[in-house]
């Protein structure tokens, strides 16, 4: 499944404010998942010095990703496709296709 990254200029942003979007975005994933669209918050990251959160989601589609921040209503700059890598000793790994199977169990 692809990942899709969102990037979110948010003004006033604070660690609080971003956990209560997300506690809602995760809410809206668990609908959306009874519904048969699944979608998965994998990480985000806030940079307050800078008023902006990115996020990396898996998902079928930018559409499907925009409607769960859509519904959550967390505000969205933009989104679009991303391949993670992320690295051990040793190791690199390129996420799209490859997906959740080859993510570190805390990204599960």
């Amino acid at each position: 499944m692809p990942t899709y990254l969102v990037e979110r200029y948010w003004p006033g942003v604070t660690s609080e404010l971003l956990l209560e979007a997300l506690n809602r975005g995760r809410r809206v994933i668990e609908q959306m998942s009874t519904e048969g669209t699944c979608v998965r918050d994998i990480i985000s990251v806030l940079i307050p010095g800078e008023e902006v959160v990115f996020s990396l989601y898996e998902g079928p589609s930018v559409g499907a990703v925009r409607q769960v921040n859509e519904r959550a209503d967390i505000r969205v700059s933009r989104i679009v496709e991303a391949i993670w890598v992320w690295g051990q000793p040793g190791r690199l790994v390129a996420t799209a296709a490859d997906s959740a199977a080859s993510l570190p169990q805390r990204f599960r």
